[in-house]
């Protein structure tokens, strides 16, 4: 199985112990969501923008039917993954939303919660959707875990790996008896073509995060934003992910060295990296706000690296 959102709507597997489903219960491209939904629990992998949260949880009922909704779990603190949780916890109030102690902090801001509402309202524009109710203020985490802690959803026993480098919260949930891996947008966004990189608050993080989610035991991973793959793909995928963020940084450089301003970088990133399914999913402004973290981050990092000694990126 090897699948972006618009060719995948569920998947049956067939666990090492359990079989499960997962099926995309996210409402359009950029608001995607993951419902894994075995005979014991049900658990969504992040929850999409606040604006396709009703559509969201009208997907949800359709695949739970009568059932509840156990668990929320989420990766980090950006509104196109965690603003649709307050939808699912007003319709299933007793399901535990899981995410970093940092992710709890963000939310309780009133200035990051100014920031998920406008850019939420962004991608509504961009969407054609006016006139939507906005729970953000309803945002909760019911379960603050860490690297190394155990979330025990039905038969399945989640350990939490910190993955810093998208974000500083960025965390990913890994079952080692099934071997599957949520993972999250530092190990990388899969375009079908290719794993883009989507540091922001480190380069060498992301790096350390990829390097640490290679060495798990992984049959299946459940990608944000782009699907599942299962088997080799996994390990394969994590490699080029790897080699992508290196390659991208070099892109950086090279065009810093060159005499390019910021301007000019981030048009030679465009050109490369924002097209095809990307543009689909990724209003051009957040494209545009991530550049203005990722570029001075990776010449503040290299630049310093280099003015400290080489490096081995291999």
């Amino acid at each position: 199985m090897d699948a972006r959102l618009e060719s995948m709507e569920s998947f049956d597997v067939r666990g090492r112990h359990s079989d499960y489903r997962i099926v995309n219960v996210g409402a359009l491209p950029g608001s995607e969501a993951f419902l894994l939904v075995s005979d014991d629990v049900a658990v969504l992998y992040d929850s999409g923008y606040g604006f396709c949260g009703p559509a969201l949880v009208e997907n949800i009922g359709r695949v739970l039917g009568d059932r509840p909704l156990d668990f929320i779990f989420i990766t980090h603190s950006h509104y196109d993954h965690i603003l649709g949780s307050a939808h699912c916890t007003r319709e299933w109030p007793d399901a535990k939303v899981v995410a970093s102690r940092h992710t709890s902090e963000v939310i309780a801001k009133d200035s990051a919660k100014r920031v998920m509402r406008e850019l939420d309202s962004s991608a509504a524009r961009l969407h054609g959707f006016s006139g939507y109710e906005d729970l953000t203020d309803r945002l909760r985490v019911d379960m603050i875990v860490s690297e190394g802690d155990t979330v025990q959803a039905g038969g399945f026993r989640f350990v939490v790996h910190e993955y810093p480098g998208h974000t500083f919260c960025s965390i990913g949930f890994h079952c080692p008896d099934e071997g599957l891996l949520m993972s999250c947008e530092t190990l990388g966004f899969y375009t079908g073509e290719e794993m883009t990189p989507t540091y922001l608050v480190g380069y060498r993080l992301t790096l350390d995060s990829i390097d640490r989610a290679l060495d798990l035991d992984v049959d299946v991973m459940m990608l944000a934003h782009s699907g599942v793959v299962t088997g080799h793909r996994c390990r394969e995928l994590l490699e080029m992910s790897r080699r992508c963020a290196v390659g991208m940084a070099e892109e950086i450089i090279g065009a810093h060295d060159a005499g390019m301003d910021f301007e000019g970088i981030l048009r030679v990133l465009k050109a490369r990296h924002y097209t095809g399914y990307a543009r689909r999913i990724q209003p051009e402004a957040a494209f545009d706000t991530n550049a203005r973290y990722m570029i001075p981050m990776i010449i503040r990092e290299l630049g310093s690296e280099r003015a400290s000694g080489p490096s081995d990126d291999s």
